[in-house]
């Protein structure tokens, strides 16, 4: 019998064995968790955990966030342990394997009229052990390196741009300053990366969920003006090849399924396909 209640920090142990067993589904999951714990609250990375159970056993989970963000990982039990997880905050967004993330939507009874985003991103992995680095075009000079406080500027605004082309975001104030926090936080925790051609910075990436044995990719972004030059390939091989030199074994990114582009990329760094995702953005 399966039983689904929610989570207290009594459950972090046993929940953190259950995550690392489904590392490549879960690494938003995991990282959260490891930053905010099974706290409830409007600090970044925590959030309202519910779990379902079978003999003692987490065989699901679902988490709501200070953001308004549902992560769900529970085979056959999505809908069921998502509306137990969802609090007093509105559903801002749904993130999970596509199945569950679907279920989880219609548990909710979240309209589709309300969706800005549907996307099925195909689920992607590296061994950092298999990790090729590209080889640099003809007459660039390619470095890759830590944001820092003084490159803030322009990546609030490359995030900007990034929300609206790849998540549907509206140009507004209150995205604006989203957007800065997000890359704030990125970059005091030394999660976000820069390429520089020379001088030039030309793309960035960051990692959106970072534990001692894995890596989440994010944020990989390249300007309109300096695409079709590989920068995008080369600014997350830079930014694995550290996370490498850490003690990462593993390497965890999605992208939409009809991304031809980037999938190509991401496959002549090593990565390979291995499940689909879903990102699922609802009206605020």
């Amino acid at each position: 019998m399966t039983d689904i209640r929610l989570l207290t920090p009594q459950d972090q142990p046993r929940l953190e064995n259950f995550l690392r067993a489904h590392v490549a589904e879960t690494m938003i999951l995991r990282g959260n968790l490891a930053h905010g714990g099974i706290q409830d609250g409007t600090q970044p990375y925590q959030g309202h955990y519910a779990g379902a159970f079978e003999g003692g056993r987490i065989i699901g989970v679902a988490a709501h966030y200070w953001q308004g963000m549902l992560a769900v990982f529970a085979p056959g039990h999505a809908g069921a342990v998502a509306k137990a997880a969802v609090s007093n905050r509105a559903v801002a967004g749904i993130l999970g394997p596509w199945q569950q993330a679907l279920d989880a939507q219609e548990a909710l009874a979240l309209d589709d009229r309300y969706r800005t985003l549907r996307s099925k991103e195909v689920l992607m992995a590296l061994n950092l052990g298999d990790l090729r680095q590209p080889t640099p075009l003809p007459n660039q000079a390619l470095t890759c390196r830590l944001a820092t406080p003084a490159d803030l500027e322009l990546l609030t605004e490359w995030r900007i741009a990034f929300t609206k082309e790849t998540l549907g975001g509206t140009p507004s104030q209150a995205t604006a300053e989203h957007c800065r926090a997000e890359v704030e936080r990125w970059v005091a925790e030394g999660s976000q990366f820069l390429l520089l051609d020379g001088a030039h910075a030309v793309a960035g990436c960051c990692f959106n969920a970072r534990l001692p044995d894995a890596v989440q990719v994010g944020n990989v972004w390249t300007p309109p003006q300096f695409r079709s030059r590989r920068y995008g390939r080369a600014v997350v091989a830079g930014a694995l090849a550290s996370a490498r030199s850490e003690g990462a074994s593993l390497a965890i990114l999605f992208t939409p399924t009809d991304h031809e582009a980037a999938k190509t990329a991401y496959a002549a760094l090593g990565f390979t396909a291995i499940g689909d995702y879903a990102i699922l953005l609802f009206k605020q």
